[in-house]
């Protein structure tokens, strides 16, 4: 196959290349049917390890199209990753244009074959005769284990490139990626940043803590990124010494959670298991997403013990004991509500601590007072009960998400005694001697 000129002369110029860029493959994402994730994910983690992208690209499943691609990304770049259009099926032709376009021979292995029947066996089924492509790859290429899916990945190593072939599934993806390609990518690169991550501060708020220390001048540009779990601030390990370190959490206190990629969940599971105390949840608003959370970290079953999802007024009353009297009052979205939430949880899974949401997160139902976005988060421990109102902007999804990550970090400062930041959230008084 015969690949015309890319761009301008210079993009054929080795003098020129640029360290790395990412190629994302599917007409679904093109379409806007899913949600395009892996880029951003292969960017950051790639950044973290001092290789930020010259080039992000989304191709069409099309096999002329993206061969064309791969070989001027090649040109470009010293590493090209592309994700997507791996496996089976029809629309899976990342291998192939990485063939054509490249001009490279193929090869076929008999033991990847051999393993993906393995594995279906162990599923109870026959592999399908469409599998049987997998075994055909480019001749020389490195096999990349996929441990949660089928479809192989590759590494190609030409002159003065190496070409990552991923699949698409996110999962599949992460998991190849982070086991087999960010070890590589780390070897020898050159400038890495650091991951600072923090909470309960506006992106604004972040830089203004920044600019006081003087890893602001000396750290190059740094990127701050915001999300539902916060914003995460990145520096240049280069400029941060072990004073400045200490500047940065002196100048961000309990607002920093982590240094690194740890999570918020992860972080406050590990506390409450060095303390050998046990959690409960009581959900409305977030109906089980802060549970999902919370397990989604390995050896969560030490810590966590139950939950209850009481979306209805009946539920809370029946499940968790609130008042009726309280509902009619104040009604389900109040700091009242979620308080006894909270209160209900602990006493019913004698749990050391019980969390609460409850909430309006849209489109509909919000009125007057309460409009959509106002939720409430709790907790009740042995100090008593503390609930936080809040008033979270965005779509039902990023409400619900947010007020997963509050309600994680209102449970980091009560167990790290941040009282100045917590006394504002007291509701009530200290459980008697009948609480566990």
């Amino acid at each position: 196959m015969r690949i015309g000129p890319c761009g301008t002369g210079a993009m054929g110029n080795r003098s020129m290349k640029k360290r790395l860029e990412i190629i994302t493959v599917g007409d679904e994402v093109l379409r806007g049917e899913v949600q395009e994730d892996n880029a951003r994910y292969l960017s950051r983690c790639c950044s973290a390890v001092g290789l930020e992208p010259s080039r992000v690209s989304v191709l069409p499943d099309g096999v002329d199209s993206l061969a064309r691609e791969i070989v001027c990304a090649v040109k470009r770049s010293r590493i090209v990753i592309v994700t997507g259009g791996l496996g089976p099926t029809t629309d899976d032709i990342t291998k192939e244009a990485a063939v054509r376009g490249l001009e490279l021979e193929t090869e076929f292995r008999d033991e990847i074959v051999v393993e993906i029947a393995e594995r279906f066996r162990g599923f109870g089924r026959s592999m399908p005769d469409s599998y049987r492509d997998q075994g055909r790859i480019p001749a020389g290429a490195v096999t990349l284990p996929n441990t949660v899916g089928l479809a192989v990945g590759l590494l190609i190593a030409g002159p003065g490139y190496d070409l990552f072939l991923l699949p698409g599934v996110p999962a599949e993806m992460r998991a190849m990626f982070d086991s087999y390609v960010l070890p590589r990518l780390r070897e020898g690169q050159g400038e890495k940043r650091i991951r600072f991550r923090t909470f309960a501060l506006t992106e604004t708020e972040v830089q203004e803590r920044l600019a006081g220390i003087p890893v602001a001048a000396d750290a190059g540009k740094p990127a701050i990124i915001s999300s539902p779990s916060g914003v995460d601030l990145y520096l240049y390990a280069s400029a941060l010494t072990g004073d400045i370190h200490e500047e940065i959490r002196l100048a961000f206190g309990s607002y920093l959670y982590a240094a690194g990629d740890r999570r918020m969940e992860e972080m406050v599971l590990e506390m409450l298991a060095s303390r050998r105390e046990k959690l409960a949840v009581a959900e409305s608003v977030t109906g089980g997403l802060l549970a999902s959370t919370i397990v989604s970290v390995p050896g969560a079953s030490d810590v966590f013990v139950e939950g209850w999802i009481t979306y209805g007024d009946d539920a809370k009353i029946e499940r968790l004991g609130t008042a009726a009297a309280s509902l009619g009052r104040f009604g389900a979205v109040s700091s009242e509500v979620c308080a006894e939430m909270a209160v209900g949880a602990r006493e019913r899974s004698m749990a050391d601590f019980a969390l609460a949401t409850t909430g309006i997160a849209g489109p509909g139902g919000g009125i007057g007072a309460k409009p959509v976005g106002l939720c409430y988060v709790g907790c009740a421990c042995s100090e008593g009960q503390y609930v936080q109102r809040l008033m979270l902007p965005g779509d039902r999804s990023m409400i619900r998400s947010r007020t997963v990550f509050h309600t994680l970090d209102l449970l980091r400062l009560i167990l790290m005694g941040e009282r100045e930041r917590i006394e504002q959230f007291s509701v009530g008084p200290r459980p008697g001697a009948g609480g566990p």
